[in-house]
């Protein structure tokens, strides 16, 4: 049998312990509803590292271009750049693919007819990796130029109070007859 058709034949296998080993970056009991929860509305984080993942997988197995790809690597990336993961964290689940390929087609590392198809995958793991890396690098880059955006527009608004409080009142000025301001005189006929 043929590579690829192994593969094919444990696709399911594989992309649920890919999507499991994306899950294990959550706390275990979110990690639990993620992966139980089907309905895309419910579960939009589980729903995208599924398709995700598949979409990633297949579009490795048919050579597909390298926009099909990263717009698959896109569902998953993007979510896990507005996260508090490391980098590391993050993308640490394209590597895996390597040993999870291995486990699930055990055959493939035992045939010789089979190393150069190995090596071939590991390859195209290493591309989808750098792939991964240059989304989250600039998705990290939006989310940075959004705080920046929401910092500005706060400084702007308490610089915007801070000079209508400067305009507020008069200030006081002296009246040449009683000296006193006209400040006082208002102060005290609210009293």
């Amino acid at each position: 049998m043929k590579f690829g058709d192994l593969l094919e034949a444990r696709m399911d296998t594989i992309v649920e312990r890919w999507g499991d080993v994306v899950l294990s970056a959550y706390p275990p009991d979110s990690a639990a509803l993620f992966r139980a929860q089907q309905d895309p509305f419910a579960n939009p984080l589980g729903h995208s590292v599924r398709k995700g993942t598949n979409g990633v997988l297949r579009a490795m197995l048919n050579d597909a271009d390298g926009e099909e790809l990263q717009s698959h690597l896109d569902e998953i990336i993007r979510i896990r750049a507005v996260q508090q993961l490391t980098p590391a964290e993050a993308l640490a689940f394209v590597f895996s693919l390597r040993s999870i390929v291995r486990d699930v087609v055990p055959e493939a590392e035992a045939d010789p007819r089979h190393r150069g198809d190995l090596a071939e995958m590991d390859r195209k793991i290493d591309e989808v990796a750098l792939s991964a890396f240059e989304i989250y690098a600039a998705r990290r880059e939006e989310v940075s130029e959004l705080r920046i955006k929401e910092v500005k527009r706060q400084v702007s608004w308490v610089m915007g109070k801070m000079n209508q409080q400067d305009e507020g009142p008069e200030k006081p000025t002296e009246d040449s007859n009683t000296k006193t301001s006209t400040y006082e005189n208002v102060q005290r006929e609210d009293l």
